[in-house]
């Protein structure tokens, strides 16, 4: 099959703007078992400007275009536009530079013939370099080729052979390989297959060698079964799944083989074109490629793997207007002198729906839709009645109605999907039909001129919705990326604020860039400009354009931002950053938010000596207040901690504080003459606090204090004074004499003590006075020293309900104890009783049935 169409801009009345979108029907064609749609995206493109372009080079996912002109030897002018034609970049000077591509990161690699490549943004901003090597050749040729992590690498040969390459443009590490001949290849190229390292291929007339990093280059032996050696290779490139490559011979033989070279899957030979002399050669989709004869002329072939031997070559021959081509994953773009044409493969659902085949459910639903659409429901009834599968059908048309470029077509495509919903059995699931509408409402939005990314729908579900989003960002379309973020996320707005926060960052970098001191003026526009913008995205905080003006060094315009931050939090924060420390104290305490204040007193310990910042937080009693606590946590009350500590409490006259000051110090201190120093120093805390009984407590324990150094207890307290001696009767009085004691706590402390020293006789005729306090301490001292033959002799004289609960939980008696309260009707103790008794899981049930019987009744 051969035909041949020379594609021409119809005239007009009313002329169209530069750049304007088509949105005419695509044409097509059948090539074999494939058919190639031609779509029109752009026409009166005259500010491309191709006419005397030297390099060219289109970014993958219809990314921009750069192109680069020589306004005299050695020297080149590139500009960058987006796909319609706005310019983004221009009169970018390079000197001796030899090669211009595009990575998949959305950067152009501008390399030089000494190996120097300059990598740069969309916006011609630098990003970094990579010198492949110092002591390199010139450059003979470059190949960039696509990794598994979605970066891309770059492979470069000069004209001695030796081949450089970095695996990643953003993380450039070189390595090298060289070839055993001193010849240079006939064709090569540099690929990574998925999952492993990256290949460098290099083909000899018909000897091929092939080589990884850290390997050395290896005859390919095992190709000879398919290689023609009676010609040689001009061509070789790889498919976009990196799994097959499409080779070309000088005598017009094209053969696609597997990545390892070890399978031959098509072999199609072209005798009406010489078309080893072509200028471009390349994949259009998974079973087409194009050769390139000239500007005017390319053919496209069919290399499907379904063709068997002797079937008929299916070739296409398309005139064109000094075209340059650009490779996308599903087709190539045409860039003409006055136009912008797409060729796609079209997939199999587009073929189906489009072509009304009969045998296609798809082509009879949208045919029942265009029927509905012109009034006759009875012919959309019998279109509709004849489908077999619903489901398939109303799929079909969602998938075809995103790839169609006319939104009519577009309309009636989704509408079909949306008729074929009525006559499903089941409650039909709209999830497919409402993420379509979402997608090509973001796809029309990207193919207007003003943005120029005219993206295909199997291009924006291979990058996905944040790459889109970046690639605006990085193209300087901030109110689109904010349009299509909004149409994305629904209610997730993390990409509106990063593309918000881009656009601040952007806005006041190009300021800071220019070195010039700003006046108040201009520096109030500016954060009239930007917060105006901010303040329309309440989520936005401006605490986060404050952090970029600090980062651009721009102090000023962040205390402009700041004033307008709602967020006491974030507003304390960036005081801090601006290193206005009075300002942030102000604000934590007005707030009235502890953690605010905390936050600023832990900033000027870390960055402040510390009678600086003691200094400042005296004007704040609360920042005080809270300060001393922080050291009262941190540095417990000793050493320099401690003296600190007292320290701030003197100098805030705070009494109270030093008196639980000294009484800390008192009960950690074993020093007895410190301990004693401490206990007065808190007498007169408190005797300056006015508080006479903590006074006199004071001043009786300091009257003791002394005497306990002299008996040579002083690590020991009043309890265990009298403990250690209350077999003593005189000692003890005297004792109860100097610490004023009642007679209660004498008593029970001298019970405590017989029964520790063993001093059972004593501890009997104690008992044999009537005790003011039962006798259930006797018996708990009894338990607690194991004078377990001592127990029942003191809880026989137990008495009354108190002493005899008291009694047998002593004994750990708690069924016999909770009996007793269970007469009584008790049920706080009883259920004290059944706390206790789960140390006792034989006697815990038991106690337990009599607390829900009393609860019952």
């Amino acid at each position: 099959m051969r035909s041949s169409s020379r594609t021409t801009t119809p005239s007009e009345k009313k002329p169209r703007l530069d750049g304007e979108i088509c949105l005419r029907p695509s044409s097509s064609v059948y090539l074999g078992d494939q058919k190639l749609f031609f779509t029109q995206e752009y026409i009166n493109t005259c500010s491309l400007n191709l006419k005397f372009v030297v390099q060219f080079a289109a970014c993958q996912f219809s990314g921009p275009i750069a192109c680069a002109y020589s306004p005299c030897p050695n020297k080149w002018r590139v500009c960058i536009r987006t796909i319609s034609g706005r310019m983004l970049k221009q009169d970018m000077a390079f000197d001796n530079a030899v090669f211009l591509d595009w990575t998949r990161a959305h950067c152009l690699v501008v390399l030089h013939k000494n190996g120097r490549a300059q990598v740069l943004s969309s916006l011609g901003e630098k990003i970094s370099e990579v010198d492949f090597d110092t002591k390199m050749s010139d450059v003979h040729e470059c190949r960039t080729f696509a990794t598994s992590r979605g970066d891309s690498g770059i492979a470069v040969m000069d004209v001695d052979g030796q081949v450089s390459v970095v695996n990643s443009v953003s993380e450039p590490i070189i390595w090298h390989m060289r070839p055993p001949y001193t010849e240079l290849p006939t064709a090569w190229t540099a690929f990574q297959p998925h999952s492993q390292l990256t290949h460098i291929l290099l083909i000899f007339e018909a000897v091929f060698l092939m080589g990884c990093q850290g390997e050395s280059l290896q005859v390919q032996n095992h190709a000879s079964v398919w290689v023609d050696s009676t010609t040689r290779y001009v061509k070789c490139v790889v498919d976009d799944a990196r799994s097959r490559i499409a080779m070309m011979t000088e005598n017009g033989k094209i053969q696609i083989v597997s990545i390892d070279l070890s399978t031959c899957f098509c072999t199609v030979e072209i005798e009406d074109h010489d078309i080893g002399k072509c200028i471009n050669f390349g994949w259009v989709g998974n079973s087409a490629v194009f050769v390139q004869m000239s500007p005017s002329l390319i053919v496209f072939v069919n290399v499907s793997a379904r063709r068997k031997p002797g079937d008929e070559v299916q070739i296409y021959e398309k005139m064109t207007a000094n075209a340059k081509i650009s490779i996308e994953n599903d087709g190539i773009r045409l860039f003409e002198s006055t136009q912008v044409e797409f060729v796609e493969a079209a997939s199999r659902e587009k073929i189906a729906v489009l072509n009304r085949n009969m045998s296609e459910d798809g082509a009879h639903l949208y045919k029942a839709a265009q029927e509905m659409n012109q009034g006759t429901g009875h012919n959309s009834f019998a279109a509709s009645t004849v489908i077999q599968d619903m489901y398939k059908a109303i799929d079909e048309c969602i998938s075809t109605a995103c790839d169609m470029w006319q939104p009519e077509e577009q309309k009636l495509l989704l509408k079909a999907a949306r008729f074929g919903m009525a006559y499903t059995n089941t409650t039909p699931d709209t999830t497919k039909l409402m993420k379509a509408i979402k997608e090509i409402r973001v796809l029309n939005e990207l193919r207007m001129v003003r943005n120029g990314i005219p993206l295909t729908h199997r291009q924006f579900r291979m990058i996905g919705d944040t790459c889109v989003i970046n690639r605006l960002i990085d193209m300087g379309s901030y109110s689109a990326a904010i349009k299509v973020a909004q149409w994305l996320g629904g209610e997730n707005t993390e990409n509106v604020d990063r593309v918000l926060l881009e656009w601040v960052r952007r806005s006041i970098g190009k300021v800071s860039k220019t070195g010039i001191k700003m006046d108040p003026l201009a520096l109030k526009a500016l954060d009239e400009k930007i917060s105006a913008k901010l303040l329309q995205f309440p989520h936005v905080s401006m605490a986060d354009a404050a952090r970029q003006a600090i980062e651009s060094k721009l102090p000023e315009l962040a205390r402009l931002f700041i004033q307008r931050e709602t967020d006491d939090e974030s507003h304390v924060a960036v005081l801090l950053q601006l290193n206005d420390v009075k300002s942030a104290l102000k604000k934590a305490a007005a707030s009235q938010r502890p953690q605010l204040i905390h936050q600023v007193v832990r900033h000027l310990m870390n960055s402040e000596t510390r009678s600086n910042f003691e200094l400042a937080i005296s004007q704040i009693p609360l920042a005080q207040c809270l300060y001393q606590d922080l050291v009262r946590q941190e540095g417990e009350t000793r050493g320099v901690s401690g003296r600190q500590m007292l320290a701030l409490l003197e100098q805030a006259s705070d009494f109270e504080r030093q008196t639980l000051f000294h009484f800390d110090v008192a009960q950690t201190e074993r020093n007895p003459d410190e301990r004693l120093n401490a206990l007065r120093r808190a007498k007169d805390a408190a005797k300056s606090m006015g508080d006479k009984a903590i006074e006199e407590i004071l001043n009786d324990v300091s009257a003791f204090a002394p005497l306990q150094i002299q008996r040579g207890q002083a690590d020991m307290s009043v309890r265990d004074t009298i403990i250690e001696m209350a077999h003593d009767t005189a000692k003890v009085a005297l004792l109860k004499q100097q610490a004023r004691l009642n007679d209660k706590q004498v008593l029970l402390w001298t019970i405590e003590g017989l029964a520790k020293k063993g001093k059972m006789e004593q501890l009997f005729d104690l008992a044999q006075k009537r005790s003011p306090i039962g006798y259930a301490p006797f018996v708990k001292a009894c338990v607690r020293y194991k004078r377990m033959d001592e127990v029942k002799k003191y809880y026989a004289k137990a008495n009354g309900y108190p002493d005899l609960v008291a009694a047998n939980i002593a004994m750990k008696n708690y069924v016999e104890a909770a009996k007793l309260a269970y007469d009584r009707r008790d049920r706080e103790v009883l259920h004290a009783i059944h706390m206790k008794s789960h140390d006792d899981p034989t006697q815990c049930p038991r106690v337990k049935q009599l607390l829900n019987s009393l609860d019952q009744n």
